[in-house]
């Protein structure tokens, strides 16, 4: 028996390297898969998926198994009987294995490593072999393409030979959708760069905007399938405006440059595709680049000088083209760089915005943060006034609906006697406007929540304090709008964190938006 497996492995291997079609004149079929068992889950607060351990077998390529951030993490599948196995493909997320076995197993004790894989570059592997019968399988990760990361992995699929398992159907009888993407539609990483879309109508001054901030800190998850089957979910919840996060890095306040990171940046393939994929869906686009700070200082600290002005304008300059290019309806042209909008800096920024508008014919909007939008001077020359509405509201834990309505009409009475004292005749945007699922979250909106004990964890709270926002702010006339913080390309598993998706604030939220 022994020679049999080390044949069986050799077979599979070579047929794996030389690109071979597994019984390439029989038919495949689909082979269900009964339950999955895994190593691991990740239990990041504000970034995992929920912990299902069939996420990777649902035919949903929105759910997805994550693994905790260490090597030698696996999850396993159990056919619930003997089958004939010779094909498997993995969707594997960003953060995949460069090196990980495939293991086979009659009893899931006594495993036989099929198939040790290296070097492998993660997307859609399909990997096929000689025939093999086994009742589990198991994707045992070796090491990970990034050491911050665990393995993760959307959907994996099982195949062997019709005449081999009768009780087995093809797999587009069990997941079209899957079938129709193996069949030949190629992935982002292949496609030359998208050509524009229209937009679904030029944005106005006086339109209400209904929107969320779509956050990515990852090269291509813009232009994943994941995220063209979020941007549907938002849209059928009545989302009608998006502003897309795109993120560039400066090492320190004090450094002078702003650059890709070529982990965090949206690369601009899969920007210009979540652009058009969001104007199909007939949702107008806020473009909304922010530069973070390496090792988490905060960006409205950042020291500017002529030099970090110079590498900035490079910075926006470049997403003002591919706004343009790809018909985006607002253009933010920074976001909560408080020390650089104070009096000493009017002219460099004043610079930029002509520059922007020479190359975009969109509105252009700053969002400055809750405790800065009354000491930036250049509002005149922009299209909003954008404020990332973190205000807090009350200096209690658990406060009525009632008190939280109070204090946001303390703050919109504010802005309001602003900007009559100022005679600033312009519509007020809240770029940002958002509230950790956390007890206490209306004291100080903008403090991330996420790592407190799950003790802590209040949806009511975050939903109340979203409803008295939109309930008091709605009666001004001069506000025209907010971005809720945040939605995610793909489902995360959040209990503390500002996404709404699958809580009780998103109801609010989804009731608000049809009322307005």
């Amino acid at each position: 028996m022994k020679k049999i497996n080390i044949f069986l492995r050799a077979a599979a291997t070579i047929l794996l390297l030389a690109g071979c079609v597994s019984a390439a004149s029989e038919e495949l079929v689909y082979l269900k898969v009964d339950n999955a068992a895994t190593s691991s889950f990740d239990g990041t607060a504000d970034w995992a998926p929920p912990p299902d351990t069939k996420a990777t077998i649902d035919g949903n390529l929105l759910t997805r198994w994550s693994s905790n951030y260490t090597d030698n993490q696996w999850i396993s599948f159990d056919f619930g009987a003997p089958k004939v196995l010779s094909k498997i493909v993995i969707f594997w997320e960003a953060a995949y294995p460069v090196d990980y076995d495939i293991l086979v197993s009659s009893d899931n004790q006594n495993w036989q490593n099929l198939m040790p894989l290296k070097d492998r570059r993660g997307g859609t592997e399909k990997i096929e072999f000689a025939p093999v019968n086994t009742q589990f399988v198991k994707i045992l990760g070796m090491k990970r393409f990034n050491p911050d990361w665990g393995i993760s992995i959307w959907e994996a699929l099982f195949f062997g030979p019709a005449k081999d398992n009768p009780q087995d159907k093809p797999l587009v009888e069990v997941y079209p959708n899957l079938a129709d993407k193996l069949a030949g539609k190629e992935t982002q990483e292949t496609q030359e760069a998208e050509k524009p879309l229209a937009s679904p109508g030029v944005l106005t001054p006086e339109e209400f905007q209904k929107g969320v901030v779509y956050t990515s800190w990852g090269r291509t998850e813009l232009g994943s399938e994941a995220s063209d089957r979020t941007l549907e979910y938002l849209y059928k919840l009545g989302v009608r405006h998006v502003g897309i996060m795109v993120v560039w890095i400066q090492n320190t306040i004090e450094e002078k440059t702003i650059y890709v990171d070529p982990k965090d940046t949206p690369d601009d393939r899969a920007l210009i595709h979540a652009i058009n994929q969001a104007h199909s869906l007939g949702m107008k686009v806020m473009l909304k680049p922010h530069v973070d700070v390496r090792g988490g200082q905060w960006r409205g600290d950042i020291i500017p000088s002529k030099e970090w002005f110079a590498s900035y304008k490079n910075y926006i300059m470049h997403y003002s083209r591919i706004a343009s290019q790809y018909n985006v309806e607002l253009f933010c042209i920074g976001t909560e760089l408080t020390n650089t909008t104070t009096p000493n800096w009017q002219s460099e920024w004043e610079g930029i915005i002509k520059e922007a508008r020479g190359i975009f014919s969109g509105l252009l909007v700053y969002g400055a943060n809750w405790n800065e939008y009354e000491t930036v001077d250049f509002w005149n020359k922009l299209d909003f006034v954008g404020i990332d509405a973190y205000f807090p509201l009350t200096t209690k834990k658990d406060p009525t609906k009632e008190e939280l309505i109070a204090g946001w009409k303390d703050n919109a009475d504010q802005i309001e006697a602003w900007l009559k004292a100022n005679k600033i005749d312009k519509p007020v945007v809240f770029t940002e406007i958002g509230y950790c699922s956390a007890d206490g979250t209306n004291i100080q909106p903008w403090s991330v929540l996420s790592n407190l004990s799950e003790k802590f964890i209040d949806q009511q709270e975050q939903a109340d304090a979203l409803e008295a926002m939109v309930a008091v702010s709605s009666r001004y006339p001069w506000f025209k709008g907010f971005y809720w913080w945040n939605y995610f390309p793909q489902e995360r598993w959040s209990p503390l964190g500002y996404t709404i998706r699958g809580k009780k604030a998103e109801e609010v939220f989804s009731e608000w938006l049809k009322k307005i």
